[in-house]
């Protein structure tokens, strides 16, 4: 029987449940690993290498649960709740605060958007016309680059927009393509940005089920099904609209926010992400 919509949140978070079955809570994440254990087989990273790049991942995590509980740092902890031989805590201590630097480092460069995606989104927020002249006086791509950064020359940034395929150079006159913001999945950018938002919105499930219960973050899903493929076209079209309104307000909010907090002493940064998705359902019994 096919599925009306309906919202898809967590119920509010709780304290984590030490009876809290850890087999359904395994099951969960090897669902989640799925389509990433295809994209290191895709990619040519196989099981040896992934669980041997693991270890320091788990030890690393162990060492900031035992902090979060207030507990003392010992091998036989670190093992019990890793569940690391102990030789492999000893050999992989440092190794581990290192992963531990090194991941918080990839994610803020993950988050941080290039000088090119912020130009676009500058371009968005002005609601300056889709084509610009290249150079010259307000509006220009010229005078849009020099707003973002002088850092970079705006040939450069111009020649990076047009290699992600955002932008079409039309003789003296630049041309946003509206409909050309998905990165070509070949290029180590579109790797970063699909990191980083998959590493946020995974934080915030996880937080959202086991954090603090009085801060929660945003994070909810819409499902139907018993559709068909003219009903799922419509659908994602109506998806890229709403994302693209959600986009224009968003940035017109945050671009005179950074302006305003540049400087700030305690920087924090902010994510809103939203996705679609569609597939084939799973063949049912009908005779059940």
């Amino acid at each position: 029987m096919p599925t009306h919509p309906s919202s898809e949140q967590p119920l509010a978070a709780q304290a984590p449940n030490p009876s809290d079955s850890s087999e359904a809570v395994l099951a969960e994440v090897l669902a989640i690993l799925e389509p990433l254990v295809t994209w290191l087989v895709r990619s040519g990273v196989g099981y040896a290498a992934f669980a041997a790049a693991l270890k320091p991942v788990f030890l690393a995590q162990a060492e900031h649960e035992l902090a979060r509980l207030g507990r003392k740092r010992t091998d036989s902890a670190l093992s019990l709740l890793s569940g690391l031989h102990r030789k492999d805590v000893r050999a992989l201590g440092e190794p581990a605060e290192q992963v531990t630097a090194d991941n918080a480092a990839q994610g803020m460069r993950w988050g941080k958007p290039s000088p090119a995606n912020q130009v676009v989104t500058r371009w968005l927020s002005l609601g300056w016309p889709d084509v610009l002249p290249f150079a010259g006086a307000e509006p220009s791509f010229e005078t849009l680059a020099r707003r973002v950064s002088r850092d970079f020359h705006h040939r450069a940034v111009l020649d990076d927009l047009v290699r992600l395929g955002v932008v079409r150079e039309e003789g003296e006159s630049v041309r946003l393509i509206r409909d050309a913001f998905v990165p070509n999945p070949g290029l180590e950018e579109a790797r970063a940005l699909f990191a980083g938002s998959a590493v946020d919105h995974l934080a915030a499930g996880v937080h959202n089920l086991s954090g603090d219960p009085g801060r929660r973050f945003l994070e909810q899903s819409v499902f139907a099904d018993g559709l068909s493929e003219a009903s799922i076209r419509e659908l994602h079209q109506l998806a890229n609209q709403i994302w693209a309104d959600a986009l224009q307000r968003v940035v017109d909010q945050a671009v005179p926010m950074c302006e305003r907090d540049e400087g700030e002493s305690r920087p924090h940064r902010f994510r809103l992400g939203v996705f679609s998705y569609s597939a084939p359902e799973a063949s049912q019994d009908k005779s059940s």
